[in-house]
């Protein structure tokens, strides 16, 4: 049994009209095949049987030819709006998820059984870490793994939304703890107080379904999850901000997607000539100009993607590239990443 889903809405637009919204959208230009599809549209807000909609059609909406029908039928199947009553409960603690899901052509239903029993472990608990922990914990993850050691600081305030005053000089991976299990009861909180000073330090993380690197310091961590993760066949996702820029990707699948080596889109912080003295005089006392939205605007973004890896469905759009998003103006740029078989991290060729 199925009817016409709740996200649809119809108007009126020039001589035709406009059924649905968003990307699923349809321009119906002529007034005749519009009022049809309306009518049908309406007939259909009461739950049918599935195998016979042509049929009830036919026999109970007047006025609408076979043509219209089959245009209309066909248009509802390609932009999913027919869904089963059965699919959504308003009542439901995921409701508007699943409404998502479904938009997008997905299995609502199985997605959400996919996320209730995946494992994400984020490293870096300070803006973006606490954005997308949120964003994760109240969507059904179902066990989060937070990795810091550093203590909230007054300064943190502006952009980790999920800290206090009264929390300053607390760890933050405590306060984050209790914060998301505020928001959600069944969630699995796992604490790792970890300070990665080298490579080696990944070892002390176990593995799960995807590692989120949220976390900025120290220079080389970038390159050391991607080497770490390679070679334990661990996905992970990198997100981030260049000053003004919000930073998603590379999301990086061992043995299906570029990584991180794969392609040069990073400057080097240590290299080995006679500038190195003076590039590590400029760098050491960099602190990023970081901004709330430019952490939410990244945190938001990523999340889409973490869902669809994790739900299985949809484009991961930060796949084999990095995407930037800037704030001082309307301006979203990719660094497409290609899978570089002459890699020494994920080639084919012998290393």
């Amino acid at each position: 049994m199925v009817k016409i889903a709740r996200y649809i809405q119809a108007g009126r637009f020039e001589s035709g009209g406009i059924f649905g919204v968003g990307s699923n959208q349809v321009l119906i230009p002529q007034k005749k095949r519009f009022e049809s599809l309306v009518k049908i549209a309406s007939f259909l807000k009461k739950e049918t049987d599935s195998d016979n909609l042509y049929e009830y059609i036919k026999n109970n909406v007047s006025d609408v030819s076979e043509d219209d029908i089959n245009f209309s039928l066909s248009l509802f199947r390609e932009k999913n709006s027919l869904m089963s009553s059965s699919y959504f409960n308003s009542d439901d603690r995921y409701s508007r998820n699943v409404l998502y899901y479904h938009y997008l052509g997905a299995n609502s239903k199985e997605i959400q059984e996919k996320i209730s029993k995946s494992n994400v472990t984020i490293i870096g608990c300070g803006g973006i870490g606490n954005h997308i922990s949120y964003l994760l914990a109240t969507s059904g993850v179902g066990t989060i793994s937070i990795v810091d050691s550093d203590i909230i600081e007054i300064s943190n305030l502006t952009r980790q939304v999920l800290f206090s005053e009264e929390d300053v000089n607390s760890l933050k991976i405590d306060i984050l703890e209790r914060e998301l299990l505020k928001r959600n009861s069944e969630l699995n909180v796992k604490k790792v107080n970890l300070e990665i000073k080298h490579k080696d330090d990944l070892s002390k993380i176990e593995k799960s379904d995807l590692f989120i690197l949220s976390a900025d310091t120290p220079f080389e961590l970038i390159r050391w999850v991607n080497d770490y993760c390679f070679e334990k066949k661990q996905p992970y996702l990198n997100v981030g901000y260049i000053n003004d820029i919000s930073v998603i990707g590379p999301f990086v699948i061992p043995g299906e997607t570029a990584c991180f080596n794969c392609s040069k889109i990073v400057p080097n912080y240590a290299c080995d000539d006679e500038l190195q003295d003076n590039l590590t005089t400029i760098n050491s006392d960099f602190k990023a100009a970081t901004f709330p939205s430019v952490n939410g605007v990244a945190a938001s973004y990523a999340f889409g993607d973490v869902m669809k890896f994790l739900g299985g469905y949809g484009e991961i759009l930060s796949k084999n590239r990095r995407i930037g998003i800037h704030s001082r103006k309307i301006k979203i740029e990719t660094q497409e990443i290609p899978k570089n078989e002459r890699c020494n991290i994920c080639g084919l060729q012998p290393k």
